[in-house]
């Protein structure tokens, strides 16, 4: 490929495992209405959706016995707890730390296309040293329709500055793949992500991106 000017990320589950940070701060939420705790791996497979929907599939069954209202309550005591702690468990997968880095000084622009709010994955990125490399961040909270709407994606290239064709979005599950296709975004694939997701390109680790730039 050539004429690359910019990389967009995904951020759960593509740059960071945040599993159980979210997890514990589901379960302060969750608890609250009589709901059974969920681990990590859970938490994992049903990331990608944004927090409303995740904390709908955490409630299980139990979202039956509840109204719009209460389940909008543990969203925001969700979302509160999770603010509060966003970080301490949280890791960066495989090279992301080295290659974001490397991006950043080979003079691409870098952005977090992410359904997570984007205040919090600020401070994600901030507790993980890497906020200084990040020129934007478009949280579902800030897309006019998140993903997997096309305009999410779009909206996080007008951010940087930068035409969609010169854009490589690197994600891990079909809501990704599907923002980008729908975007007419190049779409990178993770080696750890969901399988059988359709991309151009597959990559193992980060590092294989440079060979794509």
């Amino acid at each position: 490929m050539t004429d690359i000017t910019a990389v967009i990320f995904d951020l759960d589950g593509t740059l960071v495992d945040g599993s159980a940070d979210i997890s514990d701060a589901m379960n302060q939420a969750i608890s609250k209405v009589g709901a059974a705790p969920v681990t990590p791996e859970q938490v994992a497979s049903y990331l990608g959706g944004g927090p409303r929907i995740l904390v709908e599939k955490c409630l299980g069954a139990h979202r039956d016995r509840l109204t719009e209202h209460q389940v909008q309550d543990v969203l925001d005591d969700y979302s509160a707890y999770y603010r509060a702690n966003p970080a301490s468990k949280t890791l960066l997968l495989d090279t992301a730390a080295t290659s974001i880095a490397k991006l950043f000084d080979a003079g691409l622009k870098v952005g977090i296309c992410t359904n997570k709010r984007t205040a919090i994955a600020r401070d994600v990125l901030e507790a993980l040293g890497i906020n200084k490399y990040i020129a934007a961040v478009v949280g579902s909270d800030l897309a006019e329709a998140p993903k997997p709407s096309p305009q999410h994606l779009l909206q996080a290239a007008a951010a940087l500055g930068v035409h969609p064709s010169g854009v490589l979005y690197v994600g891990d599950t079909i809501i990704d793949s599907t923002a980008a296709s729908a975007a007419g975004i190049a779409y990178v694939h993770v080696a750890w992500g969901e399988e059988a997701v359709p991309a151009q390109y597959y990559v193992r680790t980060f590092d294989d991106l440079f060979s794509l730039i």
